[in-house]
């Protein structure tokens, strides 16, 4: 990697290993004693006081991407958005640095800065020190683009104003040096390297912290000035300039972006849009957020964890419930999806880390929200305007999903009582109480309306008019029985929830699991139907055409769809028990057909052909779930929740397997039911689902003895010339 050095003229620098202890006052000089790994230092021939020369060692500056605390004395801790110089750099990953204008050197983990150029250092002095991350990453992103940046948000003149930039603190203050200073780096580290952690929201005070005096010491003011005194340099638009304060409202303001005025450079701004997605809005919507007085900030953003695209990993519940319930402050489409899903994931999920009555409870007080104290009249009335109006429009959306998309009533019917008495008592505003008697109208349509049932929304087709098979499965049509499996099938696949396959990562058995165990059981039903149909069949050719029916049924089930049914009759055609037969097996047709069906029974990559052939399946369908499954125990033991804090990654992992596992519910079979061949497939499926793997063992081992047996008979006959 190479560095942009800085453009002060430099004495020539000499990297000299000193054996003896190094000086926290002085630079020694080059010395020809012995070198050692363990003490390093750096000389240079001083023509100027200390400071200058150590300003003059100065390799290049970097930005803090993390913040970074070691109770290592040789370490220098900082934070986030701080810059520093680096003064040495080593192979290892540790390199040396010091403040501005500071006397303590220390080493800091490479993996936890970037590099700056010295345009861009300069750049950066220049913007509020909690915005210096998000400049640079959107600084990235325009660089990346083959195009120039918008000059709409950059000022090419001298700024007229000669108001400096407000920074959160001074830098230089937060660790003060250790007595008398150190301008050496201390003995490289031997302490293993440090990871950065994941990027997490910004750390706000919890309650509400009160509004900070804008002339007490926490807002420090840096020089506007850069050090070499470029005037006319492209300077960045600051969130404190008033030309900015009013291009921001404007944009906040309109109902869609496309209303803001249009630049000559607007469609070079689509074209980085097309290759960025939305970090631009997102980089917007952070400024927004830095300039939010701190009554407007969300209490517990801090305990959330973010990966780098803003999604939640983990979080504790009040954070994520104070998240579920807060504006975005976007209208990036992107984002707001984002914001549904987040939703949606967690009321789909949020069973398996609280109960209904403690999230129930949590958005009542969110709803009923308490002012911050020490407010000014004029303080009050926006915190109510832009916290407490929106929080309590969002509380109530949230309790609308609840009640028609998650299963709120059939889930937990004692809430719906809780959830009318609460929204009774919304009396004001006006626009909040008939949200409220909409919501209450919508329970009393739920509570009173007929179930519904998976059934087709047109009638379905003419039924196939089937043979009188007389209780035999060789008089039946492959595609009749195909059919009536799908539309069985289908039935209990449509009762299956959410819930339910989440609930199987814990437990396999029990009414937590009641449908989801019915729907798998068919699934083994069926497979033993199969066998038992060929196996209690005497005759040779008998078998061979009771095994040809079913490789034509697994055909049919496949074209209709119908993978859970088509799994179980190649599970049971490929079984051991069965394809021992070989005699029978030497009589059947269609065995190229089987070998093309077994290829999806194939479980190497996690039953990648089923995957495929789920993915592709247009219409009506009822899949094999086996793999979905295995994955959601898969991702119970990948993921796990710490020290009060949810994994929430696990919970959108989960959800996204029961989004694909569940998608097909809502398109039903346009099939009518068939009574006869209905009661014969039930009856069997009753039956010969109680022989155990024992009966299947000994008969198939009485069956290959016979078939051996008339195989011997049949030799002996060609030996003698029949």
């Amino acid at each position: 990697m190479t560095l942009a050095a800085h453009s002060h003229p430099r004495h020539s620098l000499h990297l000299n290993i000193d054996a003896s202890p190094y000086d926290l006052q002085g630079i020694p000089s080059g010395s020809n004693s012995p070198s050692s790994s363990a003490r390093a230092s750096i000389g240079t021939e001083l023509t100027s006081p200390a400071r200058s020369s150590m300003s003059e060692l100065v390799l290049c500056s970097v930005l803090c991407m993390y913040d970074f605390q070691s109770d290592d004395a040789d370490h220098l801790e900082f934070r986030k958005n701080e810059i520093l110089d680096v003064v040495k750099q080593e192979d290892t990953g540790w390199w040396a640095a010091m403040r501005r204008g500071g006397d303590f050197i220390g080493w800091i983990p490479q993996a936890f800065v970037n590099p700056l150029t010295e345009e861009m250092t300069e750049k950066l002095w220049n913007v509020r020190e909690e915005l210096r991350v998000y400049e640079y990453d959107a600084e990235q992103l325009y660089n990346a683009a083959p195009t120039v940046r918008n000059n709409e948000w950059y000022d090419t003149s001298p700024d007229p104003s000669p108001l400096p930039s407000p920074v959160l603190g001074n830098s230089s203050s937060r660790y003060p040096p250790s007595p008398g200073g150190r301008r050496l780096p201390p003995p490289s580290p031997i302490t293993p390297m440090p990871q950065p952690p994941l990027r997490s929201a910004p750390a706000y005070n919890k309650p509400t912290p009160p509004t900070p005096d804008p002339d007490g010491q926490e807002f420090a003011l840096r020089p506007e000035t850069a050090p070499n005194g470029r005037g006319t340099r492209r300077q960045p638009l600051r969130v404190d300039d008033p030309r900015f304060a009013s291009r921001l409202s404007r944009l906040m303001e309109s109902a869609d972006l496309r209303d803001s005025p249009v630049s000559p450079e607007e469609a070079k701004k689509s074209k980085i849009a097309q290759l960025t997605g939305s970090e631009a809005a997102w980089y917007d919507t952070q400024i927004a957020k830095a300039n939010l007085p701190p009554y407007l900030l969300p209490s517990y953003a801090d305990q959330l964890k973010l990966d780098a695209e803003g999604l939640v990993r983990t979080g504790t519940l009040v954070a994520l419930v104070e998240k579920l319930c807060s504006d975005p402050l976007t209208k990036d489409p992107i984002k707001l999806k984002q914001e549904k899903m987040f939703k949606d994931i967690f009321l789909t999920t949020f069973r398996t880390f609280t109960t209904a009555n403690q999230l129930f409870d949590l958005l009542v007080a969110r709803y009923h929200m308490e002012r911050p104290e020490h407010l000014t009249d004029g303080q009050a009335e926006e915190w109510r305007e832009k916290m407490q109006l929106p929080t309590q429009r969002r509380t109530l959306t949230l309790l609308t999903m609840w009640l028609q998309d998650h299963r709120l009533l059939e889930e937990e019917p004692h809430i719906a009582q809780r959830l009318t008495d609460f929204l009774r008592k919304i009396m004001q505003p006006q626009s909040l109480a008939l949200t409220a008697k909409l919501i209450i109208r919508s329970i009393e349509d739920l509570t009173f309306a007929n179930p519904t049932s998976a059934s087709p929304t047109v009638p379905p087709r003419k039924r196939r008019k089937s043979k009188n098979h007389k209780n035999e499965l060789l008089r039946l049509d492959p595609t009749d029985i195909a059919e009536q499996l799908a539309l069985l099938e289908f039935k209990l696949y449509a009762k299956l929830t959410a819930q339910e396959c989440i609930s199987y990562a814990k437990t396999q058995t029990g009414k937590q699991v009641e449908n989801l165990c019915a729907f798998c059981a068919t699934h083994d039903k069926l497979a033993a139907w199969v066998k038992t149909s060929i196996l209690m069949n005497e005759g040779l050719a008998k078998r061979a055409d009771t095994v040809e029916l079913w490789i034509k049924v697994a055909e049919k089930c496949r074209n209709l769809n119908n993978f859970a049914s088509m799994s179980a009759v190649i599970n049971a055609l490929s079984s051991t028990v069965i394809s021992r037969l070989h005699l029978t097996w030497a009589h059947v047709g269609k065995k190229s057909i089987l070998d093309g069906l077994i290829k999806f029974n194939d479980p190497s990559g996690g039953f990648s052909g089923y995957r495929m052939l789920l993915s592709n399946a247009e219409g009506p369908c009822v899949p094999f779930i086996g793999m979905y499954l295995t994955d959601i125990v898969h991702i119970s033991d990948q993921f796990s929740d710490h020290d009060g804090n949810i994994s929430f990654l696990k919970r959108q992992r989960w959800y996204e397997v029961v989004q694909v596992m569940l998608r097909a519910q809502k398109q039903p079979y346009n099939i009518a039911e068939g009574e006869t061949t209905t009661a014969f497939i039930g009856l069997h499926l009753k039956l010969d689902s109680m022989k155990d793997q024992t009966w299947f063992w000994e008969k198939s081992q009485e069956v290959q003895q016979s078939e051996l047996a008339h195989a011997d008979i049949r030799k002996g006959l060609e030996a003698a010339g029949f």
